[in-house]
């Protein structure tokens, strides 16, 4: 869906010899857009990472992290938290910082996504995995800043509508079960 052309089952762009293939948002940067995901899963999920990221698996999620940070991905708002951050297991890879360091605003609620949403980079992840679902945001008061879809979607627009040359914006609102797997089988995109 990502690269135009079909795939093996299990794989981000990549075809059955193991040939990386060009995803869609390769040509939007060289084109001079910006670009960005916004999901309600891991932003390193499969539909997300499939219009911007290349691995053999889908759920080699630190390595789509660490593409969407040196292709440059201007906006990832969605989980995933884990994925981005340094511990004991994971050494390597994109961490925050180095996003920060090439002019991401970093943000985890949303009150900090609104007051930051006019920045031209930025870094959201509300979760360590998916998002929680919008019935236990409005009943459990600890997650009462956890952003919605709707939500992210407009501070996304504000970001990426500052681009000169245009963006290209992939959305997906994704209903995630209790085993944390996407079923949602189609995404939404704007």
């Amino acid at each position: 869906m990502g690269c135009g052309q079909r795939l093996p089952n299990g794989v981000i762009n990549t075809d059955a010899n193991g040939v990386s293939l060009k995803p869609l948002f390769s040509y939007a940067k060289e084109a001079g857009k910006a670009t960005g995901l916004v999901t309600t899963c891991k932003v390193t999920h499969a539909t997300s990472a499939g219009f911007a990221a290349n691995v053999e698996k889908r759920g080699m999620e630190d390595e789509i992290a660490q593409q969407y940070y040196e292709r440059e991905i201007d906006v990832l708002l969605g989980g995933g938290l884990r994925h981005f951050q340094r511990t004991a297991d994971r050494q390597k890879g994109a961490s925050i910082p180095d996003f920060k360091s090439k002019g991401y605003r970093f943000v985890q609620t949303k009150t900090e996504l609104l007051a930051q949403a006019s920045s031209p980079r930025l870094l959201g992840l509300f979760s360590n995995s998916h998002l929680p679902y919008a019935i236990d945001r409005k009943n459990d008061a600890a997650l009462s800043d956890v952003p919605s879809l709707p939500e992210m979607f407009r501070a996304a627009l504000k970001s990426l509508s500052q681009s000169k040359d245009g963006f290209v914006l992939q959305v997906e609102g994704g209903r995630v079960d209790h085993a944390g797997h996407g079923n949602d089988p189609a995404a939404n995109f704007a």
